[in-house]
């Protein structure tokens, strides 16, 4: 059998790293742009893996997706998004409903899987199960039985992260993400066989996993290098992007070979992260925009009991512990260890410090429930927040810590922009090297060090890679000019493969065909009236499960 549309998605995968390391390394990618194109990809803000994925999988804005985040926030609480949170459907839903057989495999913010008429859908690593997937997450179900009897179970915890601060642990993570990757692509292969598809969107997340843990052992300009770093432990990146390459090379031959149209593509790039921190809540502190509370037990015991919970337990415990807690621990851990060392009566702006997502919100009254801005100041204090924000300096260098600050209004488009923080922050980099926001407390300098014990991080602390604003795009088929420069966004990707499959965009779809690359841009057929979406109730009772694997994931820290 055979895809007339291959999509692989490979999750930060980073097009500077990618030329570094040579068509020696990565053959299967180099050959892929010498018979078509190879691009920067500019993501979505933030540079993140739900909203890019999500852009790329519905072809829209996050104002009208309405994925921002792995949370959206209401007043002081947050609630974890998934698939459900989702407002629209994805492509192959449409394309589904049009009598084309597709697959989307392993996407994140895809659960609960869409029920087609046809074709095969499995959710990613946010579906509800943490330790290994049930049948609640694959579409049609029975195709879960089948996948387990051929393959086994399918994990998303094989490699424990809470761990990564443990002897030996970096130094097997290769070992077992290359395995992951070999185990995936034979998945791939099985389901490629079974039918003719018009449309087979497969999914690795290899590459962020990687770049995350192993960037200051492959890099040895970057301050947090060890001292010590032997052969093989400097080559772990390397050897996951050559296991990503045979990956695409070994799927594109099963698919058709260069018959097949086939689209590379990721959410975001991959860099190194600096050894300084940036206490943001702490800064906005020090403006007179925020305070906090003058006692800190309960924002210490809350996150003494997060952390404890995290790393005390296995995987498989501690998603037993979470389901057992529902919908009602796990949100308000998250939400007391973001919000309960501020002191919400006197505070005029706030952030939730997330590292991926650097952003501000305002204590609106009306919106929040103890808000202290009044709708007719919105403004005036916007551009107080904004003038604090981009006089905040590196207290080693002086350099200027924010290129920029957007309003939300002036990043997104569509009924959904209300979910996004009032705020978005463009950071410079250190020296080619990320700052890094982690969560404050009263006590918190605005700045400090990161101590060589802590280089190496691991989840819920600051890793020593992080995320870069442009992901990697390439295209390769009949359909496809050869050697055309294009710079395209994240929508450009999903609108150009619409083109090539000769669809027309729905009306609320955005992002620009790149015409420039196509040997034909005659387009026919418009696209299907999108099915109706869940339920209120349906929805949320599956952001209460998306929730709790979260949670137990401990992705959003």
């Amino acid at each position: 059998m055979s895809a007339k549309h291959l999509v692989l998605g490979l999750d930060g995968a980073d097009p500077d790293l990618i030329r570094a390391m040579g068509r020696g390394a990565l053959p299967h990618l180099f050959e892929l742009e010498d018979r078509g194109v190879f691009a920067r990809l500019k993501s979505v803000m933030p540079a993140a893996t739900l909203p890019n994925w999500s852009t790329f999988l519905t072809a829209t804005d996050p104002g009208t997706h309405g994925v921002f985040d792995f949370t959206t926030r209401t007043g002081y609480r947050v609630a974890f998004t998934g698939g459900s949170n989702r407002a629209v459907p994805t492509l192959f839903s449409r394309l589904d409903a049009m009598g084309k057989t597709c697959a989307c495999i392993g996407f994140p913010a895809t659960w609960p899987p869409e029920q087609w008429t046809r074709g095969a859908f499995i959710s990613g690593w946010d579906s509800p199960v943490a330790f290994e997937a049930d049948d609640s997450f694959v579409w049609p179900r029975a195709l879960h039985r089948e996948i387990q009897e051929r393959f086994g179970s399918i994990r998303f915890d094989d490699v424990d992260e809470f761990e990564a601060d443990t002897n030996g642990w970096h130094e097997r993570l290769p070992h077992a993400l290359v395995a992951r990757i070999e185990h995936k692509t034979q998945l791939a292969s099985w389901l490629l066989d079974k039918c003719e598809w018009d449309a087979f969107a497969f999914y690795f997340g290899e590459s962020d996993t990687a770049a995350h843990y192993l960037w200051s052992l492959h890099d040895e300009g970057s301050p947090r290098h060890p001292t010590a770093v032997g052969a093989e432990d400097g080559d772990g990146l390397r050897s996951v992007y050559k296991a990503l390459d045979h990956a695409v090379g070994s799927l594109i031959a099963r698919a058709g070979g260069s018959n097949v149209e086939v689209t590379v593509v990721s959410d975001h790039g991959s860099g190194g992260s600096s050894d300084k921190v940036l206490h943001l809540n702490r800064a906005l502190a020090d403006a007179g925009l925020l305070t906090f509370h003058s006692s800190t037990w309960a924002s210490r015991v809350t996150r003494l009991a997060k952390e404890t919970a995290l790393t005390r337990l296995s995987p498989r415990m501690r998603q037993h512990v979470f389901r057992l807690a529902g919908n009602v621990m796990p949100g308000w851990l998250e939400s007391r260890a973001r919000f309960s060392a501020i002191d919400m009566d006197r505070t005029m702006a706030f952030s939730e410090e997330l590292n991926y997502f650097p952003s501000v919100h305002l204590n609106l009254s009306g919106r929040e429930p103890k808000g202290q801005v009044a709708a007719a100041d919105r403004e005036r204090v916007l551009r107080e927040v904004t003038e604090a924000l981009l006089k905040l300096r590196d207290p080693w260098t002086g350099a200027s810590a924010v290129r920029a600050v957007h309003r939300r209004e002036e990043l997104y488009q569509g009924p959904l922009v209300s979910r996004a923080p009032d705020l978005v922050l463009e950071m410079n980099l250190d020296r080619g090297y990320s700052y890094n926001l982690m969560p404050s407390s009263a006590q918190s300098p605005p700045w400090r060090r990161i101590p060589a014990s802590e280089w190496l991080g691991r989840k819920g602390r600051s890793l020593p890679g992080s995320h870069r604003s442009h992901g990697v795009f390439f295209a390769a088929g009949p359909s496809v000019r050869h050697g055309v420069s294009i710079e395209p966004t994240m929508a450009d990707a999903s609108a150009t493969l619409l083109a090539r499959m000769k669809l027309e965009r729905a009306p609320e779809m955005s992002g620009r065909v790149m015409s420039e690359m196509l040997n034909d841009t005659s387009t026919r057929d418009p696209l299907a009236k999108a099915p109706p979406g869940l339920n209120k109730d349906a929805r949320n009772a599956d952001i209460a499960r998306v929730e709790a694997r979260l949670r137990a994931l401990g992705y959003v820290d």
